[in-house]
Formats: C-alpha cells, structure tokens, sequence
C-alpha cells in the first residue's frame, strides 16, 4: 500500500486529535445551563454578604425560552462564591456571557474592597461581556424585582432598548463594564454613571460622577448632559432662550489645542464646535441670526462655565487638568 508523504500523515493526526477532543469536551447541553440577562448587586442585612438577584426573561415577552428560568437571589461574601451557589441550588450551570445590564446598588461605589473583586472575576475566563451597560440604584428607585415586574418580565432587554432607542441616552452612551474596568486601573477620567429613580418604569433621574474611580457628587440631568458635552460624548444638544426660542445643535465636536506648561501647570483650550438649527421659528434675518448666535454662545458658556470644573482632561504627565473653553457655531437654516 502506497505510504502518504510525511505531511499527510502529520495533518491526519492533527485531525484525529481534534475530532477526540471535539467528541469528549464535556461540554454542558444548553439545558443545563441558566443565562441570566440581569444582575442586581446589594449589600444584605448580614455583615460580609450581598445579595445577587439573577433575573431572566419571561416566555411570552418576545424573549427568547433560551433564557427563562426562575429569578434567583444568592446571598455571598462575594461574585465567584454566588457564581458557586448559584450551581447548586439551581442545578444549574450559570452563565453570565449573555449579561446585559448590571444594577449596583449607589453604596457599592464606597465598598472598595468588593470592587476590586468584582471587576477581577470580571476579566477572568470572560465572565460577563465589556459591554455589559451599569446603571445604578438606591432608596429611592423601586427593587429590582418591582422594575421587572413593571417591565412586563423583561428588565435586561427592556434596560438595552430604553439606552438605546432613546436619542440622549443613545448619543451620550451608557458605562459598560469596560468602562468602569478601565477607569478603575487607569483613574483618568469622569463617568456619569446613571441612576434608576422611582417611576412607573424605569427611567434615569440623575447621574452620579465617578471621578478617578471614586464617587464624587450626584448631579442633575441638565448638569450631566453638559459635562457629557465637554467630554466629547454628546453629539445633540437642545437648548432654550429667554424669549422661547428652542436652537438644535447637532455634530458636536471637540477641539484640542496644547497652549503650554508643564505638570499641574498645564493649558489647554478645547473649542466646542456645533451646527445650529433653530427648532420652532421659520427662517430669520441676517441680523436677527447674528444676535442669536451671541445669546446662545453667552448662555451656553455660563452653563459650561459652571460644570467645567468637573470635567478634566489628561495631560501628558497623566495630570487630570482643566482646560479653557470656546465655542465654535455653524449655523443651518
């Protein structure tokens, strides 16, 4: 019988090594496992414990049966332990790859030692997803298990549509988990991290900022659509004069400029450039459009003058530094 050549043999071996491990991977049947699409963290009554409220989707709700099961609530010391507890008392294997939204309870941001454990366990054998949207939660938001309930049994989808369908939230983009990871080890920039407020559905009522990885004040939307601006992820923006005008600014962008110094004594201006389009008048004179320009570029930088201070930029030594502004108007009829 004719021999093949020395490569042929090599790539037959290969392919009987792959089929083995194919075969005898030990994989769990779809079944067997429990994908949740929500988590809610909070610390429990006990010293030392938390409870993890894992909420899945209801048959029923255009949700897929992939990943209905019964909500579960584990209390543990932390993550990796409920990730443990979770398998046995569910007879299941838990797998949060799928996570679509977790809810931290606002006191978690002072616990630092469950952070760190937390965003650890995150990085490892890719447990969760970077994209994995945060949203807060607190005495005044309604439990989670309420908010489920409100949502028609779908709290994690009806979270991702609510980030992405509405045209501030989409544009300005929600913390992820990367994000919170990040900012975590690098401590270099601002988050708005939003916060669930008590309504008939869920909906953001305030952010709270997240400055070099630690909690800072808890500010207005108004506030938080500003410092978004200034931070380059505001790309809409309406704002009403005294008179009743609504003006649009669209294409926002942002535009650096090194002015000198080193260190804590660096300087920067950062221009805000915007198309502007007027929202509820007809076309305007020339005149007329020069002076809206002059009171929408006065009222802007007083807003911003107000909330620049909270939004710092990066120098070269890794200083958070506060820049100069200006601004910059095209205006669109």
């Amino acid at each position: 019988m004719k021999q093949g050549t020395f490569a042929e043999r090599v790539f037959a071996i290969l392919l009987l090594i792959v089929s083995i491990f194919l075969v005898g991977c030990g994989q769990l049947e779809i079944e067997d496992r429990a994908f949740p699409l929500a988590l809610s963290v909070e610390p429990a009554k006990e010293d030392g414990l938390y409870e993890f409220s894992f909420f899945f989707e209801d048959t029923g709700t255009g949700g897929s049966g992939l990943y209905h099961r019964e909500d579960a609530v584990i209390k543990a010391s932390g993550y990796p332990e409920a990730f443990t507890l979770f398998g046995r008392e569910q007879a299941a294997q838990l797998d949060d790859s799928h996570m679509k939204v977790v809810l931290l309870a606002q006191e978690l941001l002072w616990d630092r030692e469950f952070l760190e454990a937390f965003y650890g366990y995150f990085m490892k054998d890719d447990h969760f997803s970077w994209n994995t949207m945060v949203y807060l939660t607190d005495d005044e938001s309604a439990k989670p298990e309420e908010l489920k309930e409100r949502t028609g049994g779908r709290l994690g989808t009806y979270l991702l549509d609510m980030a992405e369908s509405d045209e501030q939230e989409r544009t300005a983009a929600v913390p992820t988990l990367g994000d919170l990871y990040k900012e975590w080890y690098n401590q270099a920039e601002v988050l708005l991290l939003p916060i669930l407020g008590k309504s008939a559905l869920p909906s953001v009522t305030r952010y709270r900022m997240l400055v070099q990885s630690e909690p800072g004040d808890e500010i207005t939307m108004d506030t938080a659509r500003l410092i978004q601006l200034l931070d380059g992820r505001l790309k809409k923006l309406q704002l009403q004069l005294e008179d009743g005008t609504v003006v649009g600014m669209e294409e926002i962008h942002l535009k650096q400029e090194y002015i000198g110094g080193r260190g804590e004594n660096e300087r920067w201006r950062v221009t805000v450039c915007m198309k502007c389009t007027l929202q509820n008048r007809v076309k305007v004179s020339a005149g007329e459009r020069r002076r809206l320009m002059d009171e929408i570029g006065r009222l802007l930088q007083e807003q911003l003058a107000q909330v620049q201070s909270f939004v710092p930029i990066t120098g070269s030594q890794g200083q958070l530094l506060v820049p100069e502004y200006g601004i910059k108007m095209n205006w669109v009829e």
